[in-house]
């Protein structure tokens, strides 16, 4: 009995050992992953969201399977003594497998330095092996099938992976997708009545403008906000820019909510860099289009923009003119009546969209 599990070990020993010694298989297509992911989005784009999830479910695999082959090849590769005497430096690395006709691993190699240069690796070997060892997450993918969830009503699940996507978010292809990844889990935060993470996910958008790190700026415009002066709302959109566009959107829903729950102080600055920050994309729009335009009042820009039909749909599709108004009524409310006054007038006077102007005009007429 005893020599029956002496052997019986032993065999188990030997098939632990080759198993430990399989290497992954070269993927018939490198570009599996990404091939499968353009598929799957296709079919979200045309509603066909069971599709798309089991698309986006091979794409994540198809990802593991060719990262796998990836790290293990570059690992194989890296051990001869030839080419260790390169240092890890991975300019001579690549010449030395090049010497060695090591194809698989000069094309990694190469497809790495081509898509996120030399520099990105500060032209080390090891940073490339370690980098392409944190590539087995899809974070595109990832966000797609929490899209999928969300639309279907599954917030949990979609929260779990739209949760795994922003914590790869360092992965995405394009970088400001992450972006779009925090205003989808507030979009379900909201939903779930969960406001401190809904909160905490638009802080974390408009953490990225510069402006907010800036006190000289902040104390600059919130004095002129707060100015009761006249001449005060002209002088806010003649000296100050804000181009921070990804952050539009969240400045206008943390003003309501912060406005909701009492923080007129803090809903005053969401609404005051909101409304500069669209503004300044407006602004900017028409002076890219007319390079003869000069900003000479706000009720002129507005009437400017009029003549672009694709700012005026942009800008109604945003409630980018709601954002205007709300913005007068909170400056009115903190008690700077004038600057409230003249946002108004601008807006009755010159606002593309007419029931923006038309409630414009009735604040003049009943509340001043």
């Amino acid at each position: 009995m005893k020599k029956i599990v002496i052997v019986f070990s032993a065999l188990l020993l030997v098939y632990s050992t080759l198993g430990a010694q399989v290497r992954p298989k070269k993927p018939r297509d490198l570009a599996g992953d990404v091939k499968l992911f353009r598929f799957a989005r296709v079919e979200f784009d045309d509603g066909n969201y069971g599709e798309a999830l089991r698309l986006a479910n091979e794409a994540k695999t198809a990802r593991r399977e060719i990262v796998a082959w990836e790290a293990d090849t570059l690992s194989y590769a890296l051990k001869p003594r030839e080419v260790q005497k390169a240092n890890g430096v991975l300019s001579d690395v690549l010449a030395v497998l090049k010497k060695r006709e090591d194809y698989d691993a000069v094309e990694i190699v190469e497809r790495y330095v081509g898509k996120k240069t030399r520099a990105f690796f500060n032209n080390s070997a090891d940073a490339l092996v370690s980098y392409v060892s944190t590539r087995f997450s899809f974070p595109e993918a990832d966000r797609l099938i929490g899209r999928i969830y969300f639309l279907e009503g599954e917030y949990s699940l979609a929260k779990q992976y739209l949760l795994n996507a922003w914590q790869n978010a360092a992965l995405l292809d394009i970088p400001d997708e992450r972006y779009d990844i925090l205003y989808e889990l507030s979009d379900i935060a909201l939903i779930e009545k969960d406001f401190d993470s809904y909160e905490k996910n638009l802080l974390l958008i408009v953490s990225g403008d510069s402006l907010l790190k800036n006190e000289s700026f902040e104390r600059a415009f919130m004095l002129i906000v707060q100015n009761n002066e006249a001449g005060a709302m002209e002088k806010f959109f003649t000296l100050f820019r804000s181009e921070d566009y990804t952050a539009l959107d969240a400045y206008f829903k943390l003003a309501p909510y912060y406005e909701e729950r009492g923080f007129s102080d803090k809903a005053l600055k969401a609404f005051a860099l909101g409304t500069l920050t669209a503004f300044t994309k407006m602004h900017n729009t028409v002076k890219a289009r007319d390079s003869e335009f000069e900003y000479r009042n706000l009720s002129l820009l507005f009437t400017e923009i009029k003549r672009f039909p694709n700012i005026v749909d942009w800008a109604s599709e945003r409630q980018i003119w709601k954002g205007f108004s709300d913005f007068a009524d909170c400056v009115r409310k903190a008690g700077n009546e004038r600057f409230a006054f003249d946002l108004y007038t601008a807006l009755a006077a010159s606002s593309p969209d007419g029931y923006w102007q038309k409630r414009a005009a009735a604040k003049l007429a009943n509340d001043f």
